[in-house]
């Protein structure tokens, strides 16, 4: 029992759910153990939790208060259960199975590492979920992203990516997930084609897919590539992220038409407010080209991003959480473009520097901010970064 919710009543509606062919069920119930604890998470940081899973495991993320392994089988297990409460695609025993692999370290995760959690050790480390998957390629590359490490293991993982990881898309977006933030988006490439072949309308496999065209210098593929997503979905905020930023590399190309900046815009604004103003990424994106095109909105929307991240540090201290030896890379660089853009030069400089240094294994991500930085900083008349 976790604070009122069952969880031995759904671990067992899952293993019935399994036995009985019924893999939609089997991964709604475990939908609904991810949404509870991920709550639950949040609020033991004496914060608010989101209305939806996605608010709730980007803000444990944005503070560090979940190891990028456990953040991958919480966004593996979103991502199935939207799959399976939306009708998306037709779901597989081998959806349901591999969603099964995904919850035992997930609740794990929560149980026993989470600094805020309950601390109680399970007495079986699977939580009595039974699955084939549990031995062989599948459980092998789940154990290489487990691994809490700053190594680049992208050759290990590449190593494994057969035709059973293809027929997951799932796995397969957390495989590529890893490989564009260590600077792969080419063998991230490789990867999602092998399983877009097997899932052509998978809605994550197609961002990532999109997000790999436009770090690798062709926005207008990657802008014809989200066009054809789900109409339902094609205004969530991932997708309005990935589509403003290809709309941004196809100005910053001089390919594209000149409108394109005032759309990206138009879509970074949207994600902000779709947001509820809880995706700072999106906001702050939003402030740098109001900016790039002398908006005069741009600095009072940085700073009102200045103003959010410290009320939140603020609240966070209260609680007792060192933010700055838990925060993310991504929750770094976007309060240090916030105060760039709100103003405050030096402690931006100072906090970009210190975002570098800590996750330097991360060198797409680095060269994606360096160079958002840099044009903001010209814009200004300032030295770059």
């Amino acid at each position: 029992m976790i604070d009122g919710y069952d969880l031995d009543r759904d671990l067992g509606a899952i293993n019935r759910a399994l036995k009985s062919d019924m893999p939609e069920a089997a991964i709604f119930y475990c939908g609904r153990a991810l949404e509870v604890t991920s709550a639950r998470a949040v609020a033991a940081l004496n914060l608010d939790p989101g209305n939806q899973v996605f608010a709730n495991l980007d803000t444990l993320e944005r503070l560090s208060c979940i190891s990028r392994p456990a953040l991958y089988l919480g966004h593996a297990l979103r991502r199935l259960s939207n799959d399976a409460r939306h009708i998306l695609r037709p779901l597989s025993p081998h959806d349901a199975d591999f969603a099964a692999l995904c919850l035992g370290p997930w609740l794990n995760w929560y149980m026993e590492d989470y600094f805020r959690g309950p601390h109680a050790k399970p007495a079986d480390e699977s939580f009595g979920l039974s699955t084939p998957l549990s031995g062989g390629t599948v459980a092998k590359v789940l154990s290489l992203l487990r691994r809490d490490t700053d190594k680049d293991l992208s050759g290990e993982l590449l190593g494994c990516c057969d035709d059973r990881v293809a027929h997951l898309p799932a796995l397969s977006a957390m495989v590529a997930e890893q490989l564009i933030s260590c600077g792969h988006a080419d063998q991230a490439q490789q990867v999602l084609q092998r399983a877009l072949a097997c899932v052509p309308d998978d809605i994550r496999l197609n961002q990532l897919f999109a997000l790999g065209l436009r770090r690798a210098g062709h926005p207008e593929e990657a802008i014809e590539r989200l066009k054809t997503l789900s109409g339902k979905f094609s205004e969530d905020e991932e997708t309005l992220g990935i589509t403003a930023g290809a709309l941004k590399s196809w100005w910053e190309g001089g390919r594209g038409p000149t409108t394109a900046l005032a759309q990206a815009l138009k879509l970074y604004l949207k994600g902000w407010q779709v947001s509820r103003e809880r995706n700072l990424y999106l906001g702050v994106n939003a402030a740098a080209l109001m900016l790039w095109q002398q908006d005069t909105r741009a600095r009072a929307l940085a700073q009102r991003l200045v103003e959010i991240f410290a009320a939140r540090n603020a609240q966070l201290a209260r609680s007792g959480v060192d933010v700055d030896a838990m925060r993310d890379y991504y929750d770094m660089v976007t309060e240090s473009e916030a105060r760039l853009l709100a103003g405050e030069e030096q402690s931006a400089r100072d906090l970009y520097t210190k975002a570098f240094l800590r996750f330097e294994v991360r060198k797409g991500d680095i060269a994606g901010s360096r160079t958002q930085a840099n044009r903001s900083l010209m814009q200004m008349g300032l030295k770059p970064l």
